[in-house]
This record gives structure tokens, sequence and C-alpha cells, in this order.
């Protein structure tokens, strides 16, 4: 794994946690922000080791090409012209490891090359350039980001864990050799494909975008209620004459439906959020509290018990007191995907970036006086601060 930020450490983060063997490989002198890389990391290098070099000379190379030759997937979020610098195009990688893998994420590039092909950017930035800011801001100069920390590149990460699958299984069954690769933005329309097709009589979507917007029409939308919480609501037409079952709610299938979002707003609000649940579910409309993050960890946290949380419903949360950084953290468990025959992995906590270097220049065959050596010169190193989260 020699990705950085989100998408590309996410990708090997995936993979690990159906049993891969990750070694993350960061340069030996931060060449972007170490802080947001650490902070990432509390999620993202689970499972991995870490090893600290400079690839591009002297015993950093050298480690570097070593690697390459014992692994069996590579996977950079890089341009075609870093990756063809570091010996990692095709030619490259064949005349190091022809068995390996390699899979490329970046931020523009798509199935053929084009004028922004080779152009660096991330999550925001295709946000914007795709129209996802528009949609979720209402207008063009109320532009509004969707979430706040990488919703494409998450995105965009799992697409790359796929496409490492997809090549896997093809090596398996064919012998064949390929190369995966995504991008930000191929993902972004991968996202936004329900607004991209058209057909004879299609009407308008009208999709409801902007700050302000509660749903998608009375009948799918949020309702604020007596408790403070907003409840939301998921029927269709066809359940509108099982409102008629709903205590204080009968009368409803008779409005116009001009009425209808009125008349629920009103009434939602005489009773706890809760308590709507439970009725409309009773007259089995879909209905569901809106809780906080806050809230949800409250209910679904447990101290970590080496379990990966697949059978705790809908969500999960492992509470770390003996974590590395030294803090009490909770984190998210890897429980959305829940497969009959494999097994997913509860893995380690994140190690210190540059811990396992040491181990795995043994493992390479390098002396410990080597090794020093190395650290000395700078080719390598064993850590980027003192702190495991650095101030």
């Amino acid at each position: 794994d020699l990705c950085n930020v989100i998408a590309g450490p996410h990708s090997a983060c995936y993979l690990a946690r159906f049993g891969a063997e990750v070694i993350k490989l960061d340069s030996a002198s931060p060449l972007y922000d170490s802080w947001n890389t650490v902070i990432y990391g509390m999620s993202q290098m689970v499972g991995k080791r870490s090893i600290l070099a400079d690839i591009s000379k002297g015993t950093g190379r050298e480690v570097f090409e070593k690697l390459v030759r014992s692994v069996d997937v590579i996977v950079w979020n890089a341009t075609d012209t870093q990756i063809k610098k570091m010996g990692l195009d095709t030619e490259g990688l064949k005349a190091l490891n022809p068995d390996a893998i390699f899979c490329k994420l970046d931020c523009f590039s798509g199935v053929r090359k084009g004028p922004s092909s080779d152009f660096i950017g991330y999550d925001d930035v295709v946000q914007a350039s795709t129209g996802i800011m528009l949609r979720c801001g209402g207008a063009m100069d109320t532009p509004e980001e969707h979430a706040h920390v990488g919703t494409i590149d998450v995105m965009c990460g799992f697409g790359g864990a796929m496409s490492i699958g997809v090549a896997l299984y093809q090596k398996y069954r064919t012998g064949r050799i390929g190369r995966g690769r995504t991008s930000l933005v191929a993902n972004s329309a991968l996202l936004q494909i329900p607004y991209c097709y058209d057909f004879e009589k299609r009407g308008l979507f009208n999709e409801p975008s902007g700050r302000e917007t509660n749903g998608h029409d009375e009948l799918t939308r949020f309702y604020y209620t007596s408790s403070g919480n907003y409840l939301l609501l998921n029927a269709y037409e066809v359940d509108v004459k099982n409102f008629e079952n709903v205590e204080d709610l009968q009368g409803f299938s008779e409005l116009d439906k001009s009425e209808r979002a009125a008349f629920l707003s009103n009434i939602f609000q005489k009773a706890p959020a809760h308590d709507w649940v439970e009725r409309l579910q009773a007259a089995d409309i879909a209905a569901v509290v809106c809780a906080d993050i806050n809230a949800l960890r409250a209910e679904y946290s447990r101290i970590a018990d080496g379990t990966p949380g697949t059978d705790n419903g809908s969500y999960s949360f492992s509470i770390y007191e003996d974590h590395p950084s030294g803090h009490t953290v909770t984190q998210l468990d890897p429980y959305a995907i829940r497969p009959s025959n494999s097994v997913i992995y509860a893995l380690p906590r994140p190690e210190k970036f540059g811990q396992s270097t040491r181990q795995i220049m043994l493992e390479l065959g390098y002396s410990e006086a080597d090794i020093d050596a190395s650290i000395a010169s700078g080719d390598l190193s064993d850590s980027w601060s003192q702190e495991f989260l650095p101030s």
C-alpha cells in the first residue's frame, strides 16, 4: 500500500478485513500533512504494518524493489506520470514482478485518456466539478459539500478494492495479470447514475436539492416531533391506506396531496418520535428516529472483544481502552459486509507510523547494522514523531 490520504489507504484496508496481509509504505520524512495522515490512519491503518522509506534512491529504493518482488498486489493513488517514474507502469512492473497485480486510484482519469487525466485533486474538487455541491446546496451561489470527510474518497477506495478482487479472481481462473484502476470522478459518476439516464415520456426528476430540503415528497421526508427528534418517514402511495390504521392519523387517505405535508407536520409535533415510530411500524409503514452519531455510538458501543460486529445489527462500535495512541478510542466496526461463506476479521489497532520498519527490514535480509546505517542516512525511518499523534 503506497497510498496516502483517504481513498487509496481505504482500498487496502477493505482487503485486510478479509485476511490480506498489508504493508503500508510511506516516505521516510513526511511529504504531506502528517497530522491528517495519522488522524485518517486511525481507521484506515488498522491491520497494516508500517514502514517508512525514501523509495526514490539508495537503500530506500532497494527496499522498495524487494517489497514489490515479494507481494501479490501493489496499490497506489498516483498519476500515470508518477507511476511510470517509479517503474510501476506495465513494462516496469513486469521487470520487477510479472505476477503482481497493480491497482491505480487517482482523481480525474477514466477508461480513455482525457485533458484532465493527470491532474491531481481530492474529494471536494470532484464534488464541485461534478455537480454534487450544486445538488446539495441548491444553487450555484450556495454550494454545499456532501458530508465533510471523503464521501467520494471512501467510495473510490471501495472501487479500488473491488477492482483488486476482480483482478485476483481473473488471475486465479485464467492466469492473466490485470491492472485495476478507478478514480474519484469515475465513482462520482457511478453515484449519480440515477440522474443521468433518459427515456421516452420520462417526466422531470425534480430532485429536491438545497440545505432546507426535508425529503423527496410528503411521504418520504423528515418530520419534527415533540421530543425534539426528527422522524424519517419512508412511505409510498400504496401505503396511504395504512395510515388509517395509525392512531391520530385517521382521515389522512382522504386528504388532497397538497394538504398531506401540512397535516403530518402538525400532527407529528404532538407526540415523541419513538411513539410515532411504534405506531407507524405497527401499521406496516416504514419510519425511524433520526439519531445523531453520538446517540448511535452510546447505544451500540461495547468494549472491544475481538469480534467484527457483524452479528450486532445495523450499528456496531468498539471501545478500545488500550488504543496505541494512549487515548480511549471508540471506532466503527467492520460490520457492513456480512458474508455467509467467508470471514470478516476484527483487525488489530493501527500501529505508529514506522513501527514495523525494522522488522520488515529484517525479514528482507538486512542486518541490524544495515538498518541503523539506513536510518542514519535518512533513506529509512522508524518514526515520524515521538508521539503517536503528532502535536
